[in-house]
């Protein structure tokens, strides 16, 4: 495994964890700097997790539903609109979920990145919500 970091004011970029100790980072700079590393990849599984679930064009159709139904009055909403919302808001829940949960994932580097039970699950109002999209 290879890392990048700053030491002494220089970047250090390809190194490895041993090659990182002779030159005299402590244990608590490596870690720092392989949590540093996980981010990119943990980033990028969260976003093929929320991309998989609901496409960018998915995103916008939903968020233009949502537009058009919040203008109306609450009580001019069909139940089908009030369940769109409903959707919606679980949908914006669970990114908000997997936001935190990136962070957390990140922090973590005893945590499969790739493992479904590290992640949220996906809500069912949300995975309702999308498949009318």
């Amino acid at each position: 495994m290879e890392i990048t970091f700053v030491h002494n004011g220089r970047l250090h970029q390809n190194f490895t964890l041993d090659n990182a100790r002779d030159l005299g980072l402590t244990e608590e700079e490596l870690a720092a700097a392989l949590a540093e590393g996980r981010k990119p990849k943990v980033r990028a599984e969260c976003r093929r997790r929320i991309y998989g679930k609901a496409s960018a064009e998915t995103q916008m159709n939903m968020a233009t539903a949502a537009a058009l139904i919040s203008a109306k009055a609450e009580d001019d909403r069909s139940a089908e609109e009030t369940e769109v919302l409903s959707g919606l808001n679980d949908a914006i829940g669970w990114v908000t979920d997997m936001r935190a949960a990136y962070q957390s994932i990140s922090a973590d580097p005893e945590a499969d990145i790739y493992d479904d039970a590290s992640w949220p699950p996906f809500p069912d109002g949300a995975r309702d919500l999308v498949a009318k999209f």
